[in-house]
């Protein structure tokens, strides 16, 4: 597929845009105290920018004992990359790390394996569709299925901010400033869905906030789908 898309575009052929059109999510597992972290960090700003690709910064705490507690870690960050450790058999814990699209998972400082991955998942058809709308403090989000046997998913609000700066005044980064992208603050479970009939949530926001939808199949498994709120 990928092989096609290229020639289409060496060729100057018209392919549906809609064939190519799925958002893919990298997501870095990352820590202020880890000296290895910060190049990663720059990574995933720079796949920010890209079209069609979805970044989440989970800032974990395990790191945070080693002189400069990183001020976006939270436990339920390093709780999630855990379920990534379980499902993936890895003997242990590790940052940076970046896992693309929940099925792939390299070292968040790899720039070249991360983007042939995302490449990879690029060129493939997007698995569903979804919708949103907002009215002040609500959302209105809506899954449908673009392809058949879908697995069971569960469909995620997840509060990020979407720039933020640190000047990190101790530990393994004393004396760094660095800039993130799409920190996650916070994520929440908003439904079920059974990968085959429409299904529409409604769930709060902060007027003040911005959020990733994110459908992903039970148990860590693939992502399906992603896309912004607002």
């Amino acid at each position: 597929m990928r092989l096609i898309k290229i020639l289409a575009i060496t060729l100057g052929l018209w392919l549906p845009s809609a064939v190519y059109a799925q958002k893919v999510v990298v997501e870095l597992f990352t820590s202020q105290g880890c000296s290895s972290c910060p190049p990663a960090d720059e990574i995933l700003r720079e796949l920010a920018l890209e079209d069609d690709v979805i970044v989440l910064g989970w800032h974990i705490d395990y790191w945070d004992y080693l002189g400069w507690k990183d001020e976006f870690s939270r436990p339920e960050n390093t709780e999630r990359q855990k379920g990534y450790r379980d499902r993936w058999n890895l003997r242990s814990l590790y940052t940076p790390q970046a896992v693309i699209h929940g099925e792939a998972q390299v070292v968040g400082s790899n720039e070249q394996e991360i983007r042939m991955y995302v490449g990879q998942f690029q060129a493939e058809k997007p698995m569903l569709e979804i919708a949103t709308s907002t009215s002040g403090d609500s959302a209105n989000i809506s899954v449908s299925a673009l392809t058949a046997r879908l697995p069971a998913s569960d469909i995620f609000l997840v509060r990020i901010t979407p720039e933020a700066t640190t000047s990190i005044r101790r530990g393994e980064n004393a004396g760094k400033t660095i800039n993130y992208v799409n920190v996650v603050q916070e994520m929440t479970w908003i439904g079920n869905w059974n990968g085959r009939s429409d299904v529409n949530v409604n769930a709060s926001i902060r007027t003040d906030s911005k959020y990733v939808v994110l459908v992903q199949a039970k148990d860590l498994g693939p992502v399906l789908g992603a896309e912004y709120l607002n």
